[in-house]
């Protein structure tokens, strides 16, 4: 194996490896991991990673999305969160992690979005509630929510690495 292919390789691994540990900081891991796959299945003439095992990835990937929205309103709910929280929670947990990567990109990101969450189902539901006992479980909900959410997608980003390495090797 000469040293571009080396090399090319260990870059592949640790892009692997950022899809994983990013999605702590609320970045697109799986989307990472599935675009790594399929950048490898380019290069190499889609000889291990094929058009049907990316689509499985792809599916994983989408699964992974999905499930990440689940959470959040699944979890906004349990704790009382109306349907108007719920939204302003999704909608503060965008905005908050757009103003937490100007401020300091990657941490930032995360902590904004988990604080952005909070604050927008809290906000909301103190708006249409008054109640502000009822307000922070809301927001507590969608935040332990997105907890949630971000450990299904871990597991979903090791199950890719893991079938994504066995199929190279």
């Amino acid at each position: 194996m000469e040293a571009i292919a080396i090399g090319g390789l260990i870059l592949f691994y640790l892009v692997l490896l950022f899809g994983a540990v990013s999605i702590f900081f609320g970045i697109f891991g799986t989307l990472i991991i599935f675009l790594n796959a399929l950048i490898y299945g380019f290069f190499t003439n889609f000889e291990k990673l094929d058009l049907r095992f990316l689509v499985v990835l792809f599916c994983l990937y989408l699964a992974g999305e999905l499930l990440e929205y689940i959470f959040i309103v699944v979890g906004a709910k349990k704790f009382g969160a109306s349907t108007k929280a719920i939204i302003g929670g999704i909608v503060g947990g965008v905005v908050g992690a757009l103003v937490g990567t100007t401020i300091l990109p990657i941490i930032g990101t995360a902590m904004g979005a988990f604080l952005g969450l909070f604050l927008g189902a809290f906000v909301v539901e103190l708006a249409t509630k008054r109640e502000l006992a009822a307000s922070f479980k809301a927001g507590a909900g969608s935040f332990l929510g997105r907890v949630g959410a971000i450990l299904v997608k871990e597991v979903i980003a090791v199950v890719m690495i893991i079938i994504i390495i066995q199929r190279i090797h």
